[in-house]
């Protein structure tokens, strides 16, 4: 078994290898300074067709994430998609296509198969109002070990199926004194094995409807400053019936009130903060609502260029498997620097501090996950790079600590 295995990896890999090279050949042509890096598509009647693909070889020290007894692999990774894009006037419509196949070297119950289709469609009516529609459907997977607190907890990967559907309509001018913007969506998720089991966790608990309603104001202070007033509500509908009625009554309704500011191009800045009180309600008497203040914050500072900072941070629930919730605070920096027209580099750091909530015992989680990246523009068709990814996770429970070291070479081929 592990033999065909690893001649079934060694002909994706050809493919892969082969298919990039047929894509590179005509980019050495066709390079213009002007295009250099960005693809261009290639007409089909109204549409424009960008296919793309990326082939990623990884060295992972802990798989599992797990404390100790750690598994490591070598993980090949080929992920090719299709996008199709079409503009009428100033509407805009796409739709992609998107395979991955991860294949771990020697952990053949590790290996899986993700794909998804997203279509999105903007419509301007007039200068004044317009409307963005976004559909999805994935058929995804969660690594094992990747749930809080479960280890490996599956002999195979997690996998699931999800739908969603959501749209923002607009009314008023980019320039006008005021303007609003209302949003909605739903995302139906359904797990796809490991129902019923008495292995942690038991994916029948994990099913779930989300529903989103919200609204935000804009208020014009400035030529290129807005105060925003926004309210939205979230309810998690958990599906299943016939599971514990702990797990049933998890049903909640998140509801945030918030203010805030954006801006653009203020002392070589532009971004978006909020703050005020968020909430989360259950539906259940006996389980302890929470509230708090939260915020959620993007600030882009360029101070170059070729050169720039993303700053983000944010407070605000999240569900969990781990007690009834969590209360997670994040905080993270990205530098994106241009060294010529060939090559550029990423480098990031993230923080998150989860607190769940009525959890036994009471469980508090930081992780720290640090990223680095190296790419090379070979072509206009195909870039080059190495990544290193590193994630330190310490808990007021053993079990949940972990630390991963992630080392990645990739080839990326756009026409």
């Amino acid at each position: 078994m592990m033999k065909k295995n690893n001649r079934l990896d060694t002909n994706l890999m050809c493919a892969a290898l082969a298919s990039l090279f047929a894509l590179s050949v005509p980019a050495v042509a066709q390079d213009k300074p002007a295009e250099f890096g960005k693809p261009t598509g290639v007409p089909w009647g109204p549409v424009t067709v960008y296919p793309e693909a990326d082939l990623t070889f990884k060295s992972n020290d802990n798989i599992y994430s797990r404390p100790s007894n750690k598994t490591s692999a070598n993980i090949t990774v080929l992920a090719p998609k299709v996008k199709l894009e079409a503009k009428t006037g100033p509407h805009t419509f796409d739709a992609t296509y998107r395979v991955e196949h991860g294949s771990y070297n020697g952990v053949s119950s590790a290996n899986y198969t993700d794909q998804g289709l997203t279509g999105n469609a903007t419509w301007v009516f007039s200068g004044r109002s317009g409307l963005k529609l976004a559909a999805e459907y994935l058929q995804g997977h969660d690594d094992q070990g990747s749930t809080p607190g479960t280890g490996a907890g599956h002999a195979n990967p997690d996998k699931w199926h999800q739908s969603s559907f959501g749209g923002v309509v607009g009314y008023g001018a980019e320039g006008a004194q005021g303007r609003i913007e209302v949003d909605a969506g739903v995302i139906s998720k359904r797990y796809d094995n490991f129902l019923g089991t008495a292995a942690a966790p038991d994916n029948l608990k994990r099913d779930r409807d989300d529903t989103k309603l919200g609204a935000t104001f804009y208020w014009r202070i400035m030529p290129k400053t807005q105060l925003l007033f926004q309210v939205s509500q979230t309810k998690y509908d958990y599906r299943q019936s016939s599971v514990p009625a702990v797990w049933t009554t998890l049903d909640s309704t998140d509801r945030k009130y918030l203010v805030g500011v954006t801006w653009e191009a203020a002392a070589k800045t532009t971004g978006i903060f909020k703050i005020g009180s968020v909430k989360k309600d259950f539906s259940d008497s006996s389980l302890r609502d929470f509230s708090g203040t939260g915020w959620e914050g993007t600030v882009k500072w360029s101070p170059l260029t070729y050169s720039n900072f993303d700053f983000t941070t944010g407070r605000s629930p999240n569900e969990s498997t781990i007690g009834n919730a969590s209360f997670d605070r994040r905080y993270g920096v990205t530098w994106n620097h241009a060294w010529n027209s060939r090559l550029s580099s990423v480098a990031s750091y993230n923080s998150t501090k989860a607190e769940y909530q009525d959890s036994v015992p009471t469980q508090t989680d930081k992780t720290d996950a640090l990223g680095l990246k190296l790419n090379y523009q070979w072509t206009r068709n195909v870039k080059l790079g190495v990544g290193y990814d590193r994630t330190d996770k310490t808990s007021n429970v053993a079990t949940s600590e972990y630390k991963r070291n992630i080392y990645s070479i990739f080839l990326n081929a756009a026409i």
